[in-house]
């Protein structure tokens, strides 16, 4: 909680299913649910998901698909412009864009199970806040009106920025 400075306002909420569930909210108004560490869900103002880290992959959204981020140590440190579903960040790693329909449907049905039961637990009165900051905000209220928000289905961003 203390570390998580990207998060101007932040919450520790805690439930017997799933201990710790830290949401997070950004000044831009994107906005971070934690799972512990695996999974996180990382959405835009938009309300549309952006970036996931789903059993130890990472994932971006672009173009509204989901595509899973594969690091690569490239043996040619030079940039092959052909290999147009590679991208080079600074010249030392190279991340491969892979899309599969199962894959993302999967890390999508994932989202959905745990986003709804976060709302099904607040909902319920059963989660306990452990921590908040700022301390004197009161979050339980936006982050069920977010969720509802993703009831009916969860929308993948254009791109991966916040």
């Amino acid at each position: 909680m203390r570390d998580a400075t990207a998060y101007p306002r932040r919450l520790l909420l805690h439930h017997p299913r799933c201990n710790a569930i830290f949401i997070g909210f950004r000044n831009q108004g994107g906005w971070s649910v934690y799972f512990g560490e695996d999974p996180v869900y990382q959405f835009n103002a938009q309300q549309k998901l952006r970036r996931v880290h789903f059993e130890k992959q990472n994932y971006a959204a672009e173009q509204g698909k989901l595509l899973r981020l594969n690091r690569q140590r490239p043996q040619n440190q030079s940039l092959n412009l052909q290999n147009l579903n590679q991208q080079n960040s600074g010249g030392r790693i190279e991340l491969d864009r892979i899309h599969d329909e199962l894959d993302e449907q999967r890390v999508l049905q994932d989202c959905h199970t745990r986003i709804s039961a976060l709302m099904e637990w607040i909902e319920q009165g059963s989660v306990t806040v452990s921590d908040r900051f700022p301390e004197d905000c009161e979050f339980i209220a936006e982050v069920a009106k977010l969720l509802k928000a993703l009831a009916s289905g969860i929308v993948l961003a254009d791109s991966s920025a916040v």
